[in-house]
């Protein structure tokens, strides 16, 4: 009996849908909220927040991350302007105010490390896809090597 491995070259799946091509779920005008927990999982506070989500180039190696926070926690109204490269599964992006690296896991799961020059932490960010329009971001905060704050992130794709 032959393994998956061995006949890989007898399979065709056809054309690769848009939704296969890494971020490319990602991209978009997205509106949603912002819920803020304590390390002990007591409510804080919720934020409106707005995000423009753009390719940079035609063979999809760059995209552009614009973040508008209403209210970030602790810090106050927030723009974050943010240009992510892309090679094969895997991202990478720097700027003054944070510097990102991210993975596809599956086409509606990706992880995010963010090192925010903003708010003094470490963030690590599970985005999965409920849909093609709707996207939960679940994010654990680290300050100091202690967890700061949890967030919960509801997207609606809008545009």
């Amino acid at each position: 009996m032959q393994t998956l491995a061995q006949h890989e070259h007898l399979k065709h799946y056809g054309i690769q849908q848009d939704w296969m091509q890494p971020y490319q779920c990602f991209m978009g005008h997205w509106e949603g909220l912002c819920k803020t927990f304590t390390a002990h999982g007591e409510f804080i506070e919720s934020s409106a927040v707005h995000m423009d989500v753009y390719w940079l180039d035609e063979a999809r190696t760059a995209w552009h991350l614009h973040e508008d926070f209403d209210r970030l926690y602790e810090v106050g109204p927030t723009v974050f302007h943010t240009d992510i490269s892309v090679k094969d599964k895997a991202c990478f992006g720097d700027s003054p105010m944070a510097r990102i690296e991210g993975t596809m896991l599956t086409p509606y799961n990706y992880v995010f490390t963010i090192w925010s020059a903003v708010s003094k932490t470490t963030v690590y960010n599970n985005h999965y896809f409920i849909d093609a329009n709707t996207r939960r971001i679940l994010t654990h905060k680290v300050r100091d090597g202690q967890t700061h704050i949890y967030q919960v992130q509801d997207f609606t794709r809008i545009g």
